[in-house]
């Protein structure tokens, strides 16, 4: 048996279409829901009428030409995740990608688009075929194996935290977690999984969660020689313990970073070297440092392919001058940020948006509570329960300047409810 029941089914969901509309007038529903899970073999004319009612093709191959495709595929998704090179994986999706393939194995169709998945995930988290694949795979999720399961959390992971909704990211990351010990994993592919949930456990403020997943993929990358990789995780070990005002292993953790992209010529992650150290320096107080630090950095940054990065330095410098109320400076670089963030505007540039128009209005002395408003409910929206705390507490104190003490006190005890979720308490005596 083909999986051309599956291709049905994936297209079907991915046009948002109900099954009594695509069965009507072919056959009956509780039939193309037994040809959409691989129950019965249809009939060529039946086949013919959903296919052109959806509007797809679809190619056969044999066992064997299968079994060496899928080699190709593993082999290509292997070099893509070590590599993470994005010209090549834009160039041979379309060689891998571009026909509907009836496979023999059921289970290399569900393989097939989870490697998909990631390396869409990988070219272009934005691209409309994540969410297209997120949904059309949750609904296969009950006929994955081990190792499908894990691949497609891990992916529904990234997804998630791409899209800034970093509990539900979390979450999906310990189930593929949980599925570690169930199937057999090479030691590239759980190395880069460990950075991914060190990435997603330190956005939640987890430190020793950490530290403990970044060093365990940072050791692995360095066992099989993928120093490449292992910059990354040597950049989380360092925030990490710059959190937990390890400074010295901080910095320890960054030049270990540094070196490697001399050794390789890695100038594509100068800028990131030079955020993390001016961060560094920022934290210890040496503001004049950090700022060195942070437009030397901007000057390795590209803000058509790194704006992330470019939006990140640029909030960096601002926080720096407001610390001293250098209001001229903020207003300036406030407003570079903003031009930048209206010629590239994206759901990655909005937290950017919030950032810069409170400084904005802070240090133009404008209105500022609609604006402080207007970031906390984005940022608890967003589950970025650091930023809506600490915007609560900042909206708080400026009520309790203008000696509106009950607006005051309200937004300081929300302030509190976001600590409590921060650090994953329900009770003060927790604290």
């Amino acid at each position: 048996m083909n999986n051309i029941g599956l291709l049905i089914k994936m297209a079907r969901i991915q046009q948002n279409m109900k099954q009594v509309t695509l069965a009507k007038g072919i056959c009956s529903t509780s039939y193309l829901s037994k040809i959409e899970n691989n129950q019965t073999v249809p009939s060529e004319d039946v086949i013919k009428l959903l296919i052109d009612r959806l509007g797809i093709d679809y190619w056969s191959i044999s066992l064997e030409e299968e079994n060496q495709f899928m080699n190709q595929l593993l082999n290509f998704y292997k070099k893509s995740i070590i590599e993470r090179n994005k010209n090549n994986i834009n160039e041979e999706i379309p060689k891998l990608f571009n026909k509907n393939l009836l496979f023999k194995n059921e289970k290399n169709f569900y393989t097939y688009n989870l490697i998909l998945y990631r390396l869409i995930l990988i070219l272009n988290p934005n691209d409309e075929r994540c969410l297209a694949l997120q949904n059309t795979l949750k609904h296969m999720e009950d006929k994955f194996d081990g190792r499908q399961k894990f691949l497609y959390y891990f992916n529904s992971g990234i997804y998630n935290y791409i899209q800034r909704n970093f509990d539900e990211a979390l979450s999906f990351f310990e189930s593929a977690l949980s599925l570690i010990s169930t199937f057999q994993i090479d030691e590239w592919e759980l190395a880069d999984f460990y950075n991914a949930i060190s990435l997603s456990y330190l956005t939640e403020g987890k430190i020793t969660h950490t530290i403990e997943y970044a060093s365990q993929s940072l050791a692995l990358f360095r066992n099989n020689l993928l120093f490449r990789r292992a910059f990354d995780s040597y950049i989380i070990v360092g925030i990490a313990h710059k959190k937990n005002s390890n400074f010295k292993l901080a910095e320890e953790s960054f030049l270990l970073a540094q070196k490697i992209v001399n050794d390789l010529n890695l100038k594509d992650q100068n800028g990131m070297i030079l955020q993390n150290l001016g961060s560094l320096a920022a934290i210890q107080g040496d503001s004049v440092k950090a700022i060195q630090y942070f437009e030397e950095s901007l000057l390795n940054f590209d803000t058509d392919t790194d704006i992330d990065y470019y939006l990140v330095t640029v909030l960096s410098i601002i926080m720096e001058f407001s610390k001293y109320t250098n209001s001229e400076k903020v207003i300036e670089w406030c407003i570079r940020g903003l031009s930048i963030i209206q010629k590239n505007s994206s759901t990655m540039t909005d937290p950017f948006y919030h950032h810069f128009n409170v400084y904005l209005a802070l240090h133009e002395n404008n209105e500022f509570e609609d604006m402080l408003i207007s970031a906390l409910n984005f940022f608890e929206n967003t589950q970025d329960y650091i930023h809506a705390h600490k915007y609560c507490i900042l909206l708080g104190n400026k009520f309790a300047e203008n000696r509106k003490y009950k607006n005051a006190t309200l937004y300081l005890q929300r302030a509190n409810s976001y600590l409590y979720i921060i650090k994953t308490i329900k009770h003060w005596e927790d604290l």
